[in-house]
Order: structure tokens, then C-alpha cells, then sequence
């Protein structure tokens, strides 16, 4: 692996889109992508890795567009009973036999590709079985005659002849006219020079398991420059079947038939090495650390960005077998309608394809033993008599006088694995080779004990280990022998694409009780982690905080303050706050808040709704509530959590049944512009509200009318309004950027107006009406002395963008707060000091922020459409653990 960092599934954080990778293509960058299944694969019950494949790309971005072809020989679809029915089936049939729609499938391609491509574009393509010969020549094709530039796709047939034509390579005498000069160069060069775009070369070509035949037999001339080592792409890699054994899917490999040893002169290359020191016979495996190899295609041409060699980082060539037969690795073998069977050969293929730029959805899960690997017999029925036929293929020799073609009758004979090749280590962690299971292929010597060696002393350096599987050894190596020196092991590791959450997947795994960690080992494994993950947790899917506290309740209740710090710092770091995403509002959701018991949601939209919602399921309850005819701008519960208040935009007031969603009395209606903010008197009989037409207003719920006249003073709109814990006062805050206390009874100010803000947005009073906390537009949240209108304490800073939403916890201690940089934040009442890490999902401003009576849940709406419920308990016990550390 190479020294730098690699960019992730998703570009890592402080990746720039100027960083050139060695072979030239930008990091970051857009991807075109192809992906062309085999014969008779298509869209259903048992998709293939293509399928896989593409269904994971990540799309929506507009960085990564994407083309897929079903393969040859698919889709019959009209009725069996039609007359077209029986001329697809023929159609089909003598196509998966000769092939006759391979040039129509390469060339429609090639021509998405023409038409898409822009300067810097990183191409990948992707193919399964006859699927992978097509890419393979569709690289060929691009490398030899160049990719046509949009405008000159009447050439596009043309530049396929000039292709296939052996001829053009050939270089011709031409003189420059009004030179002297004479050059020579190939027709094929030349179309390439006036006709295409300069300098594109694909990227990365992943195939599974291709075939050497295009039709029943090998070709007698192969296409150019799909099996002299595949050098015209940047990365190529392979996945092979070590069990298929039918004379009509021999694989093609690099070199086509033949591979090319690093040493010559070895005579049995193919032993399995095991690390002997008189053992010389090691097999010319591209291993990390082993020396570079050359990747030019030609004397000519210059690779100024540095990739004339690629470190053992990211090999050029890379081909791993897999266990299974051609339809076990390349998918399509068993049901896999939901496209998640995710075996081996699809996520090594992804692993290292995302590790040089492809951008793709993680793997959601990690596949247990049994199934890793299921091989299902391919050489069955009528597939038999074709071993027994005089067809030209491989003999797959490796040596350098072997006779590479033969007609003799093939007979079942199992594949020949070479010595430049690996085998996947998925074949050891499903416990394989421990069972009575031998897989069919060997060694091109035909050495008789490979199989049995590997059994007894394992792969050796033929082993291409897993991700997953390498992470996992490192991490139970640390636990069962305390072997610090794995830590190394792992710095290294997680410079992988998925290395992260390998790691972070495999210490949340260990956490789980039937291990029984001890308090310092499972210390050690936190430490270490967060250590080496860092502060950095994007890309990271993470696990809910409400399951891994539980797992660390030991480190975190221990008398030990370093084990106390590092749980809670994992648990602020590295775990998922987030409870329930409720979604169901088809607008901005503008106001939330929790009911007095803590069991119910409700929140105000701008779709002119409000909705109730289950606090411990996340599920809506009962049907949106229905009747403002504008924006629904405030909502909050009565004191005994029976009713509902909304105010709108429509410049009314509703009162509704929590219940049953029907409206208890008529609105109430006076203001003379929209409403802002509305709240519960703590007795439940009057209602507070705050207008854009910058008054405030009292209302008694029995009379159905406002109190008295509307309390006048703001210059500018009101934000925000709410009635201290006695009932007696009401706070308001406004565009006037000022904060003023109102008395209820005389309906007067309470002194001067509070100042110090830009605009307020939200206000509150503290549980014990002592003081008043407020958000503004100035990113800056402030607590205030609500006799003296006096600032306690220093301003809170944190947010990067204007303060829409403030709450006290119900002991008084905390502050939560909602920002227009789309993340939630707790903080120390006393300090001022933001508790642990923002609360960050939402894609959108949050609008409105609340605290569960309980004091351990934070309720939080945005403009993104939903409402989230997080975890606070772990910022919120911070207080709790700083007052025992500094006890102790």
C-alpha cells in the first residue's frame, strides 16, 4: 500500500479535487463507469456482481455516471406463445454459441463513453464472463485507436476496424507537407491523433472470471492488446474461479494462457512458501513490499505524473481466486433479489476499486463463515460432451517453450493457477481447506500436495488476505495475547479504502458481552482506536450510543478517571447519537417539542400540518392534523398533554385534540400579520403569542379571546415568545434585536429592554425562571440575568452560522441549541462550554430544538423535512463524570 492516503468509498476529508494520482487521474474527480454482465445475466431474482455492482454506486452526487449492459444473449420477453418469442430464443441462443451481438455491445460502450467523456474523466469498467472480454476489448479499443470525440461518432464503426485490423499497427512513412521531415508512425496513430480525445486511458478494468472464448472455441487471432498484460490500463484486476472446470469458460488472463515469472530460471515456482529460509521456490506474487513493476505501454510515451513504475501499494496487475465455480464468482448462481449477498469476489472488487477512486455505498453487513463461500458444481448434463471434442484451447503452461494451444480434448480438467497469481483469503476464514473440500484448480507444475500442504501449513505468500479478515486477527491477536505491536499493523491498515471501518466494525464487535473483556484490555481497545481513527469520524458509519453504552458501562461507572475518559470519549466520537430520523412532512419542518411525559412528539411544518409521532418507536401517530391554510410556523402541548396549540402563517391560533387531531373551539384570530411563536401558560389557560406585526398577545383558552390589549414595544417583528415557570412573566425576543420581560397581570415591561444580540431568534426561561437564554442570528447564544437584564457568564461560541433555537434542560445544568450550520449542540450552562461532539445529520437548518422532560433526549426539526430524536445522555452525564474525576 502506498505511503499517502487513499480516498475512501467517499472522497476522505481534506481531499482536494487538484491531487493528481501517480497515473495522472485527478482524486476525487468524476467516474464514468461500465458494467457489462455475461451470457443470459440480467435484472432479477439472481443477480450478478455487475448488478451488485452498479446498484451500489453512488450516483446522486452527478460526480459518478454510470452505462450497464445485461450481457450477451438476454432478454426474451414477449409471450411464448408470439412468433417473436421464438425468434429471441434462436436469436439468443446462436449468440451465446457465436457471439454475433459482441460488436453491437462494445460499441454502444464505446459510443457513451465518447459522448460523456470530459478531460480528466477516470473511466472504470467493469464485466463478468463474456461481459469481462468486452471490456477488456473495449480498454484495447481505447487504447490503440482513442476515444472519439463527440462530433465524430460517424467514425465510430471505422475506428472499430481500424481496431481489430493487426495491420494498423504497423508503422507507414508519411511527410509532413511543406517539411522535409518524414515520420512513422501506424494509421491507427494517426486516426487517434486527429480524431480523439489526447491522452485517455482507462483507469481501472475489474473483471470477474473472463472467458477465452467468444462463442463455443477460442479465436484463432485474439483481438489486439487483450492478453499481451493488460498494460494499457492503470489497474487491472481479476477475480478467478478455482473450481470451474468446463472447457467452454477457460478463463483469459492477463497474459492470456501464459504469465510472466519474475524468475525464469525457477523451476517450481508454484510451491507454497511458508517462510523457510532454505526454501528458494517462492511464487512471483505481487506482495506489499515487493519490488515495483513497469506499467508503460510504449518507449514513447511519457508518464510525467509519475506512474512509469506503481509501488506494491496498488499493484498494476492483480489476479486473486476465489473458491466457486464461474457463476459462484461472478454472481448469478443463487437468489439475490436484494442485491446484498455481497460474497467475496464482489467486495474484494469493490475494495479495491474504491481505494483508487470509486465512490460506492457501504457494505452493510459482514458476512459470517458459511457464507463466504458456496460452490455450486458447474460441469453437469449436457455440458459433459463438450469435453470430449477436439476444441483449440489454453494449455495454460508456464513455461517459456510450452505449447500454449492444444486440441486435445479437455475432459474435466481443473484450472491451472500461476505462479503471478493469489488465492483470496476467504477460502481460509470459511474453514475450507480445514473440511474435506479441495479446490479443483492447481499449480500450472500439476504439483500433486499443493492442496495438502496449504491444509497443513497454510497459503504462505500466495495469501491475498481480506480487509476484514486481516483486521479482525490484529484486533484478537491485541485481546487474547496483548500483543501491542498489531496497533502498527492496523496505522497501516486503515489507510484502505474501508480500513476505518474495518477497524471501527471489528472493536464494536469485540465490545459484545460473550467476549468478557477485561476493564484494561477493553481500555486498551478504545484507547488505541480512537488513537488512530482520530477526531475524524466522517464516512464512518457508526453505532447507535444507546447500544454501545451498555457494552462500556464498565469503563465508564470504573473509579478509574482514565477509563472513565476514554469511554466517554469514545462514546462522543465514535457512536451514532441518533435515535430515529421521522420523516413524513413534505416541507420544512419549522417547530418540534416534546409532550410532558415525554412519550409524544409533535411538529408544525410549512406543508400546513402538524403531526404527532411516537417517541419510542418513531413512528406517526394517527393522521396529520388539518386546518391552517398557510405555513404552520409554532407548536407546542398543553401542561397535562392533552391539546395541542399551532400557530400560522394565516395569522391564527389553533387549539386541537392531541388525541384525535379535531380542533378544540374556534382559532384565534387578531393578530394582523403572521404568527411566529406561540406557548402554554404553565396552568394550561392562557396562550402567549408573537407576530410579525411585532406585538405580542395574551389569550384566555376558556373565553377564546385575547387578554387585555396586545403588548406593544418590539420595532420589529417577534421571533420568538415564552411564559416563565410561575406564569407571571413572558419573555420575547425580536428582528429588533432586543430581549424584553413582560409582566402578565400589568401587561407592562419589566425594565429595559436586553441588549447586547443581533436578531433573536428563540428565548427561553431557565426551570427555575432566574434567567433567560437566547440564540441569534450573531452565532452566539447567551444566558441572562432575567431581574437585571444583566449577561452571566461569557457568551456560548461554536456555531459557524446564525442560532434558530434554544432550550434549557429540565435541571437546568445544559443548553441545546440549533443552528443554521445544520448541527445541534449541548453545552455547559455554568461554563458555557459546548459538551462533546455536535449532533450532525440533518441536511438542512435546524429551525427547532427541545429537550425530553427526562433530561436524556434532544428533539431537533429542519428544513430537510425531518425531525431526529439523539441520544443526549452522553453529553449529558459529562457533568457527572468531571465532578467525579475531580473528587477522586
Amino acid at each position: 500500500m502506498a505511503d499517502d492516503p487513499i480516498p475512501s468509498v467517499k472522497a476522505p476529508a481534506g481531499t482536494s479535487d487538484t491531487e493528481i494520482r501517480p497515473c495522472g487521474h485527478k482524486i476525487g474527480g468524476r467516474n464514468l463507469i461500465v458494467c457489462i454482465d455475461g451470457t443470459a445475466n440480467q435484472f432479477g431474482e439472481r443477480n450478478t456482481n455487475v448488478i451488485e455492482l452498479y446498484n451500489r454506486i453512488l450516483k446522486e452526487s452527478g460526480n459518478q455516471k454510470t452505462w450497464y449492459n445485461s450481457g450477451i444473449g438476454t432478454y426474451v420477453r414477449p409471450s411464448w406463445k408470439s412468433f417473436k418469442f421464438y425468434r429471441q430464443v434462436l436469436s439468443h441462443t446462436i449468440d451465446s454459441a457465436i457471439a454475433w451481438n459482441f460488436k453491437r455491445t462494445v460499441l454502444g460502450a464505446y459510443r457513451w463513453l465518447s459522448d460523456n467523456y470530459e478531460h480528466g474523466d477516470c473511466i472504470f469498467l467493469f464485466g463478468f464472463s463474456r461481459g469481462a472480454f468486452e471490456v477488456r476489448v473495449l480498454s484495447a479499443m481505447i487504447d490503440k485507436v482513442g476515444l472519439i470525440q463527440r462530433g465524430s461518432e460517424m467514425q465510430i464503426p471505422f475506428a472499430y476496424e481500424l481496431y481489430i485490423d493487426p495491420k494498423s499497427d504497423e508503422p507507414s512513412t508519411s511527410v509532413t507537407v511543406g517539411s522535409l521531415q518524414t515520420t512513422h508512425t501506424s494509421s491507427a496513430e494517426r486516426f487517434k491523433q486527429t480524431f480523439s480525445y489526447k491522452d485517455v486511458r482507462v483507469h481501472f478494468l475489474g473483471a470477474w472470471d473472463t472467458v477465452s472464448s467468444i462463442g463455443i472455441a477460442r479465436r484463432k487471432m485474439m483481438l489486439p492488446r487483450i492478453v499481451d498484460g493488460m498494460k494499457h490500463v492503470c489497474f487491472f484486476r481479476h477475480a478467478l474461479a478455482l473450481d470451474e472446470r468446463r472447457v467452454t469458460f477457460l478463463p483469459e488472463y492477463a497474459y492470456g494462457g501464459s504469465a510472466t515469472c519474475a524468475n525464469p530460471d525457477d523451476k517450481n515456482p508454484s510451491s507454497v512458501n511458508h517462510g523457510s529460509s532454505d526454501n528458494g521456490n517462492k511464487p512471483s506474487t505481487i506482495n506489499e513490499g515487493e519490488a515495483t513493476k513497469d506499467i508503460s505501454t510504449s518507449d514513447d510515451v511519457d508518464r510525467s505524473q509519475g506512474m512509469n513504475k506503481v509501488t506494491a501499494k496498488h499493484p498494476q496487475t492483480l489476479e486473486v481466486w476465489f473458491a466457486g465455480t464461474h457463476s459462484d464468482i461472478g454472481g448469478g448462481n443463487v437468489q439475490n433479489s436484494g442485491m446484498d449477498l455481497s460474497r467475496p469476489p464482489l467486495r474484494w472488487m469493490v475494495l479495491q476499486a474504491g481505494e483508487l477512486g470509486l465512490r460506492t455505498e457501504p457494505f452493510e453487513r459482514e458476512l459470517s463463515p458459511h457464507e463466504q463461500i458456496n460452490v455450486i458444481e458447474s460441469l453437469t448434463g449436457f455440458w459433459w460432451p463438450l469435453e470430449f471434442l477436439f476444441l483449440k484451447r489454453l494449455t495454460y503452461t508456464g513455461r517459456n517453450d510450452g505449447k500454449k494451444t492444444t486440441y486435445k480434448p479437455h475432459l474435466g480438467s481443473g484450472r491451472t493457477i500461476h505462479a503471478t497469481q493469489k488465492i483470496h483469503g476467504s477460502l481460509l476464514l470459511a474453514g475450507k481447506l480445514k473440511s474435506d473440500y479441495t479446490p479443483k484448480a492447481r499449480p500450472f507444475d500439476d504439483e500433486p500436495f499443493f492442496w495438502d500442504v496449504a491444509r497443513e501449513k497454510g497459503l504462505g505468500d500466495w495469501l491475498e488476505l481480506d480487509l476484514y479478515n486481516a483486521v479482525r486477527t490484529d484486533v484478537e491477536v491485541f485481546i487474547i495475547a496483548h500483543d501491542l505491536t498489531v496497533w502498527d499493523n492496523l496505522r497501516k491498515t486503515v489507510t484502505r479504502v474501508n480500513g476505518r471501518q474495518a477497524l471501527y466494525d471489528q472493536v464494536i464487535d469485540s465490545l459484545k458481552p460473550a467476549l468478557k473483556l477485561t476493564p484494561e484490555i477493553m481500555f486498551g481497545l478504545l484507547r488505541n482506536t480512537v488513537d488512530i481513527l482520530g477526531r475524524h469520524r466522517a464516512n464512518l458509519k457508526l453505532s447507535p450510543s444507546i447500544e454501545i453504552r451498555p457494552l462500556i458501562a464498565d469503563l465508564r461507572h470504573s473509579n478509574e478517571t482514565r477509563y472513565q475518559e476514554t469511554a466517554q470519549q469514545f462514546m462522543e466520537q465514535f457512536t451514532d447519537p441518533s435515535i430515529f430520523v421521522l420523516s413524513g412532512h413534505t416541507n420544512s419542518t419549522t417547530s418540534v417539542t416534546f409532550s410532558p411525559d415525554g412519550r409524544r412528539v409533535v411538529s408544525g411544518s410549512d406543508d400546513e400540518t402538524i403531526r404527532i409521532w411516537d417517541a419510542e418507536t418513531g413512528k406517526l401517530v394517527g393522521e396529520p392534523f388539518q386546518g391552517h391554510t398557510y405555513y404552520i410556523t409554532s407548536v407546542a402541548f398543553s401542561p397535562d398533554g392533552r391539546r395541542v396549540l399551532s400557530g400560522s402563517c394565516d395569522k391564527t391560533i389553533r387549539v386541537w385534540d392531541a388525541e384525535t387531531g379535531k380542533p378544540v373551539g374556534e382559532s384565534l384570530q387578531g393578530h394582523t400579520d403572521m404568527i411566529t411563536s406561540v406557548a402554554f401558560s404553565p396552568d394550561g389557560r392562557h396562550v402567549v403569542s408573537g407576530s410579525c406585526d411585532k406585538t405580542i398577545r395574551i389569550w384566555d383558552l376558556d373565553l377564546g379571546e385575547p387578554v387585555g390589549e396586545p403588548l406593544r414595544g418590539h420595532t420589529n417583528m417577534v421571533n420568538s415568545v415564552a411564559f416563565s415557570p410561575d406564569g407571571g412573566r413572558v419573555v420575547s425576543g425580536s428582528d429588533d434585536e432586543t430581549i424584553w420581560i413582560w409582566d402578565v397581570r400589568t401587561r407592562m415591561p419589566v425594565g429595559e429592554p436586553f441588549r447586547g444580540h443581533n436578531i433573536v431568534f428563540s428565548v427561553a426561561f431557565s426551570p427555575d425562571g432566574r434567567h433567560v437564554l437566547s440564540g441569534s442570528l450573531d452565532k452566539t447564544i447567551r444566558i441572562w440575568d432575567a431581574a437585571t437584564g444583566k449577561p452571566v457568564g461569557d457568551v456560548f461560541q461554536g456555531h459557524t452560522n446564525g442560532v434558530r433555537s434554544v432550550a434549557f434542560s429540565p435541571d437546568g445544568r445544559h443548553v441545546v441549541s440549533g443552528s443554521d450550520d445544520e448541527t445541534i449542540r449541548i453545552w455547559d450552562a455554568e461554563t458555557g462550554k459546548p459538551v462533546g461532539e455536535p449532533f450532525e445529520g440533518h441536511t438542512g437548518l435546524i429551525t427547532s430544538v427541545a429537550i425530553s422532560p427526562d433530561g436524556r433526549r434532544v428533539l431537533s426539526g429542519s428544513v430537510d423535512k425531518t425531525i431526529r430524536i439523539w441520544d443526549a445522555e452522553t453529553q449529558m452525564s459529562v457533568g457527572e463524570l468531571l465532578l467525579n474525576v475531580t473528587s477522586s
